[in-house]
């Protein structure tokens, strides 16, 4: 039986401090700070350096990418980990930024799947399903054929993202539901490349290279975290979506709760990523609705 309350459990991002700073986290003497987006979020506008890499394994889903935090820099912007683990304050209004969900532990941990149990406390689990890996050229081909035919199984669920291009910064978020099918026992959505490369063609962890709008099937599955148990906290391992703007004010000083991100995170992405679970949550669809007047009704500030 499901434990997790669903009004509870909210999402939010690292500070700097715990990254960095006088508060890091004992996750990050295991784990670099540094962190791979997914294929998902590539294809949502994340940039990235193919020389950005681990060092002892070189596949393509090992390369680093930009990641915000919630703390804001002296200039009122939000800080962000680069690729090479420095951080840096940037514009609110980018788009091709990663994120890294912060959960609760201890709202989760019922329904987690422990996989590593490391030292100090710290662990790696499996909690909720995401968009992740690009599908190989071969099942491309094949959801491709059963799309056109309409032959594809709807599963009934959606994963939400914001359907503006990674550059129109001015333009407010306005949402996109990409809906989950089921081939052979997996769960795939259908995205539209959202490139921040500008033209250039991009390659994804299924070796296949890509360019912006080119549709890709990316495979739905458990998301993996690190926990820090005495810090109640449940980090992402990997960057698991970008194209979303931290906020669309020009300043920022430090209220994560009034951003564009933390309203996307625990409007839409905290209770995608539980649907495998089927907990029903019967104000979904009033929620979003009443978030997007929110967003829309914002007035940017100078």
């Amino acid at each position: 039986m499901n434990t997790i309350d669903i009004n509870k459990l909210q999402a939010t991002l690292l500070s700097y401090e715990q990254i960095n700073g006088a508060k890091r986290l004992k996750i990050f003497d295991i784990f670099d700070v540094k962190a791979m987006p997914s294929d998902f979020a590539i294809l949502l506008g994340a940039y990235i350096m193919d020389y950005y890499r681990t060092y002892d394994n070189y596949r393509l889903e090992h390369r680093f990418g930009y990641y915000w935090t919630k703390t804001s820099d002296e200039y009122d912007n939000a800080i962000i980990v680069r690729p090479d683990g420095s951080s840096i304050g940037e514009d609110l209004d980018w788009r091709d930024f990663g994120t890294r969900p912060v959960l609760s532990y201890s709202l989760i941990a019922n329904e987690s799947k422990i996989i590593k149990n490391l030292e100090d406390k710290v662990l790696e689990i499996e909690y909720g399903e995401y968009p992740k890996k690009a599908a190989t050229l071969e099942v491309q081909t094949i959801l491709n054929s059963l799309y056109n035919s309409g032959r594809l199984l709807k599963t009934g669920r959606y994963y939400t993202t914001d359907s503006r291009k990674y550059n129109k910064y001015n333009d407010d978020f306005q949402a996109i539901k990409h809906i989950e099918y089921e081939y052979n026992n997996k769960k795939y959505i259908r995205v539209k490349a959202n490139s921040c490369f500008d033209g250039y063609k991009f390659t994804l962890s299924n070796e296949q290279k890509y360019c912006d709008g080119d549709y890709v099937w990316v495979e739905v599955m458990p998301i993996r975290w690190l926990v820090d148990k005495e810090n109640n906290i449940a980090v992402s391992k990997n960057l698991l979506f970008s194209g979303i703007q931290f906020d669309n004010k020009k300043r920022y000083k430090g209220n994560f709760e009034d951003t564009i991100m933390y309203m996307f995170l625990n409007r839409y992405f905290i209770k995608e990523i539980m649907q495998c679970y089927n907990i029903k949550d019967e104000n979904r669809e009033q929620v979003e609705e009443l978030f997007s007047q929110k967003i829309y009704s914002r007035v940017k500030k100078p």
